[in-house]
């Protein structure tokens, strides 16, 4: 029997040389729109709960351990070193090797070309072309349905979302996609594995406010999509791409979709920004001060879409002519807390960045704790930042001193909130409310950059 698959648009083919690929294992190849974010480190047990149909998965052998129904909770424990898992009194393992739990979408037989027959319980990884012989991700679209001689019946499940709760804290959090729990450096890490669209349905709302223009959170949507990838393809066989806070971007999963920040993820599905053909790393930052930099005066490495601009768009009340006072008691406490131990300061200067703005390099003169004159050097701009406790490197520095001529104290004066560098999401509302579509946004904060669709493929 020809097997035909259909949506409500158009008729679309299975391809004759269908590859059908086996469970997700954490030694095969990562697929290039998967991302893999670590939820939880450091633990001995987690808690999670499931909503719709799952298998539990020995990712070491690829085999299924058991099925999973919808609302089950299960609890998995670190017992001397391998993976223990118990649910409704029974328990599985131990495991020496990672498992994960999967998506039982639905089973389905495939007809290969060579005539096999192959049994598949998910969509995922099956592609059809479409009546335009484009290859169309089956897992990617609704409503669709298989045609025999006699009917048609629903090929996607209709049952709902499949979810993954995991107990953090006190409360549980939804997740799409598959969960895979393992063990390193002698504890339980959980990592959450999913498309990377659905990925961004969860960072968007989390780095930027869904009350912002349509055009700012599309353009925050680029972005976080080009960070995620990049950060594949740098972290390419390790356990995991991501964390799901700051030190990579902030991702709350389902619980914190919200339809319009949704929306922009939909509309840029799959948008990129490239230079010479390779993903860009897209960094952004919550408020420029009204300047952005070149990456080698904040960070190290040069980079020729990351340049000092001047940013006339990046407005608001929030982040601007800050100050910060620090007596030199307070300022031995926060050296020696970088690893800079004096005993007495006696000096503080700076030196700025390109734009001018930025503390690019600070100079601490004093005595150290052996009595001996001491001279360090702080730079670039971001260890300024992180040394002094502050917003931003964009500031000026007025020292005071006693009768003596000996130094009291600095008062600092700043603006902006983050290290400077690509995208300033406070530029972006601005120049979203002022008509500039989210192509106009990127091409201003990344230099010399080209969008494409299709992940840059």
């Amino acid at each position: 029997m020809e097997l035909k698959i259909r949506t409500k648009r158009f008729l679309i083919f299975l391809l004759a040389c269908l590859v059908l690929l086996p469970p997700l294992s954490a030694e095969g190849a990562q697929k290039f729109d998967t991302v893999r974010v670590a939820l939880a480190k450091q633990t001995e047990s987690m808690s999670f709960k499931t909503n719709g149909d799952y298998q539990l998965i020995n990712l070491s052998n690829g085999k299924v351990i058991t099925e999973i129904g919808s609302k089950e909770s299960w609890l998995v424990e670190l017992q001397a070193g391998q993976i223990m898992l118990q649910s409704s009194g029974k328990k599985y393992g131990p495991f020496s090797g990672p498992v994960a739990v999967q998506e039982n979408n639905i089973r389905v037989s495939v007809i290969a070309a060579d005539g096999n027959v192959a049994e598949r319980t998910s969509v995922v990884d099956l592609v059809a072309l479409n009546a335009s012989g484009e290859a169309v991700n089956i897992s990617e679209n609704t409503g669709l349905y298989v045609r025999n001689a006699r009917n048609e019946s629903e090929l996607a499940s209709s049952k709902g979302l499949n979810l993954i709760s995991l107990l953090e804290g006190t409360e549980y959090k939804r997740y799409r996609g598959n969960m895979e729990f393992r063990v390193e450096s002698g504890s339980l890490v959980a990592i959450n594995e999913l498309n990377i669209e659905d990925y961004l349905r969860g960072v968007v709302p989390a780095e930027m406010p869904s009350s912002w223009p349509a055009e700012a959170l599309k353009a925050q949507a680029v972005v976080a999509r080009n960070y995620a990838l990049q950060r594949v393809e740098a972290t390419s066989g390790a356990s995991y791409n991501l964390t799901n806070d700051q030190s990579s971007q902030v991702y709350l999963g389902y619980d914190k979709e919200v339809p319009v920040t949704d929306q922009a993820v939909e509309d840029t599905r799959g948008v990129v920004m490239l230079n010479r053909g390779k993903l860009i790393s897209a960094f952004f930052h919550s408020s420029s001060g009204g300047y952005t930099e070149n990456s080698e005066d904040v960070w190290s490495s040069a980079l020729p879409y990351i340049k000092y601009k001047k940013d006339p768009f990046d407005k608001n009340n929030l982040h601007y002519n800050w100050q910060v006072d620090y007596t030199t008691a307070q300022l031995l406490e926060m050296f020696k807390e970088s690893g800079y131990e004096f005993k007495k300061i006696t000096g503080i200067d700076t030196v700025y960045t390109a734009s001018g703005a930025r503390v690019k390099k600070l100079t601490v003169s004093g005595v150290g704790t052996d009595d001996k004159p001491l001279r360090i050097e702080i730079a670039n701009a971001d260890n300024v930042r992180i040394a002094l406790g502050l917003k931003s490197a964009l500031f000026t520095l007025k020292k005071g001193y006693d009768k003596d001529k000996n130094l009291t104290g600095v008062n600092i004066t700043g603006s902006g909130w983050g290290h400077g560098l690509g995208l300033s999401q406070w530029g972006a509302n601005g120049m979203a409310r002022q008509g500039y579509n989210y192509q106009e946004i990127l091409k201003y904060y990344y230099s010399d950059i080209k969008i494409a669709e299709n992940y840059g493929r």
